[in-house]
């Protein structure tokens, strides 16, 4: 008896413990790495994976999970739609299998499981904010689902925290006209993905794009409208790039677009695309309601790192320069930087 009341409050501690390491954090991905790895512990579970939401998407994606990003166990997860898991109702369950999961599990390495526990997570509102699936090889009591149940349910409100501040932060790095990132997020991200890219000695590559006549829709138009073709602009570009790419408004109307593990020659046929969704397509048709809308071109400059540059300024500068090399050669083209170029000196610099 003693050594079961021992156990009980060592389990105590265990779970106290690791609900303070939840509320200690207000970022996403680590509050969900913190409950998925003491719950997969507490279950016995051979591998765990917490799937939730991400900005942007309407969809779950794997955010945590106790093995590395590669294991093929956790790539092969694809979207989930929300409205599959709802039928799981509000506590922990045990399926034979994936249960509802299955249609989004792709690629699972050897036979599927025979038991997996479901856990779905809600935030203070009790709004599905994701789902965690354990793959376990015995048998879990009832005490034990209780015991992750209720440790899921104090976490509410750290996830509702978590949660608010991932919007707030949204909020600052997006650019509302044009519906992408904006100029300040672009100066955080570039360096850290230059950074990744030269411990994994990979490339990155950025477009740098001007629209040719905006000013003439400003002036003829007005500024509502120019603001309206930022945004049909931006959607239109978001439609052309890869999910992990990342688009910015730089200012005006220029936009920067960092193409990560991408050489010289794929951000040229990225570029393209681009160009091509802009150039000569009819945009504001519902807007000015005329039946023509008005028509748009765009310059683009491509340069590469580490290829044209070794840093951020020096990246930012040579596609810059590049793009203005096809402004005055007549607009409506695409620029590659010069790999021969010198670079101008810092107090040279010009970001416009």
């Amino acid at each position: 008896m003693k050594s079961l009341e021992k156990l009980s409050i060592l389990e105590d501690s265990r779970q106290t413990a690791a609900l303070l390491d939840v509320f200690r954090s207000l970022d996403v991905e680590v509050l969900a790495d913190r409950m998925v790895r003491p719950i997969a512990d507490w279950l016995g579970a051979d591998f765990g994976i917490c799937l939730g939401s991400v900005p942007g998407r309407r969809k779950l994606l794997p955010i945590a999970g106790t093995t590395d990003k590669d294991d093929p166990r956790r790539v092969g997860f694809s979207n989930l739609e929300p409205k599959i898991v709802r039928g799981i109702g509000e506590r922990p369950v045990l399926r034979d299998g994936w249960g509802e999961l299955a249609d989004a599990v792709h690629e699972w390495p050897g036979s599927d499981p025979d038991r997996v526990v479901l856990v779905p997570v809600h935030d203070g509102e009790m709004r599905l904010t994701a789902v965690m699936a354990f793959v376990v090889e015995k048998p879990v009591p009832s005490s034990r689902l209780e015991q992750v149940a209720q440790f899921v349910e104090l976490c509410r409100d750290a996830v509702g925290n978590a949660l608010q501040v991932l919007a707030l932060r949204e909020l600052i790095i997006k650019d509302d006209t044009a519906n992408c990132f904006n100029r300040r997020h672009f100066e955080d991200f570039l360096p850290e993905e230059l950074a990744r890219a030269s411990r994994f000695r990979s490339p990155v590559s950025l477009i740098f794009l001007d629209m040719d006549n905006l000013k003439e829709v400003n002036n003829r138009h007005g500024h509502s409208m120019g603001s309206r073709t930022l945004f049909e602009v931006s959607v239109r570009v978001r439609g052309k790039i890869r999910k992990f790419d990342k688009l910015f408004r730089f200012g005006g109307d220029e936009f920067c677009i960092v193409l990560p593990e991408t050489e010289w020659h794929g951000a040229v046929e990225v570029a393209e695309r681009v160009r091509q969704v802009i150039s000569g397509k009819n945009l504001l048709m519902r807007e000015l309601g005329d039946g023509e809308g008005v028509s748009m071109t765009a310059s683009l400059g491509v340069a590469s790192f580490p290829l044209h540059a070794g840093d951020r300024r020096e990246l930012v500068q040579r596609a810059d320069r590049a793009m203005q090399k096809i402004k005055a050669s007549g607009k409506d083209g695409i620029g590659v930087a010069d790999v021969n170029e010198k670079e101008d000196p810092p107090a040279g610099e010009s970001d416009g």
